[in-house]
């Protein structure tokens, strides 16, 4: 090989090992930046409750409890990692009330592209620890990180449920069915933030009572006063 040519070879391989090195740190700067499902058991506080679709509990439980939330909303991360729990092991798993997740999109596509994977878990009636599992991983908003692959790390982390299956249920006429009736309830009792929860002895008699993240002490003694007038 003669000297130029061996020069310019080298050459080449200085610049892929350049271009090499710089799609490995982008690559690694990418994943640092990318949401990670949650390792431990976002799920267990859910384990042995019935579920049938959007609703959590027992269906005879004299209180039903409704959260509209946004799959986005940072506000609704909060209410499911700290509240939520304690409402569950307190009142949902003892039999006193029952509850319900209405998905929106307020936020914009990706919580939209994410009330519908959740609404398809709940096909399977598994909705309650989907939706936990996609809140622990949440990303940044409108960043497109709700994609097909995350949803899939997030759904295939449910005990019981096909993470297949529910993806191509998003198509489901029931879910655009229920989707759509979240719009109306949200200008029924002039939802305008998420979450908001709203409480009542039947769904289709509500009263708003937070549109905030409400601790579990606030919370508890407005269900405790519903429980009270419904005996």
């Amino acid at each position: 090989m003669s000297r130029p040519v061996a020069a310019l070879a080298g050459l080449l391989g200085v610049a892929t090992a350049v271009v090499v090195v710089a799609i490995l740190v982008s690559s690694r700067q990418d994943d640092a930046h990318a949401p990670t499902v949650a390792r431990s058991d976002v799920t267990a506080v859910f384990r042995g409750i019935p579920q049938s679709g959007i609703t959590l509990g027992d269906p005879a439980a004299r209180v039903v409890l409704v959260e509209v939330a946004d799959p986005q909303c940072p506000y609704c991360r909060e209410f499911h990692t700290t509240t939520l729990p304690a409402i569950v092991r307190r009142y949902v798993a003892t039999g006193k009330i029952r509850m319900q997740m209405r998905l929106t999109g307020f936020l914009g596509h990706d919580s939209v592209r994410g009330a519908r994977a959740l609404e398809a878990a709940g096909l399977q009636d598994r909705m309650w620890e989907a939706a936990a599992r996609f809140y622990a991983a949440q990303g940044q908003e409108n960043t497109g990180y709700v994609t097909d692959a995350f949803l899939r790390r997030v759904l295939g982390g449910v005990r019981g449920l096909d993470a297949g299956r529910a993806l191509a249920d998003r198509a489901d006429p029931r879910v655009e069915a229920e989707l759509g009736a979240v719009h109306s309830l949200e200008r029924r009792y002039a939802v305008d933030s998420t979450p908001t929860l709203l409480i009542g002895r039947d769904v289709a008699d509500l009263r708003k009572v937070s549109e905030q993240t409400p601790s579990i002490e606030q919370i508890g003694a407005t269900i405790d006063a519903e429980l009270a007038k419904s005996t």
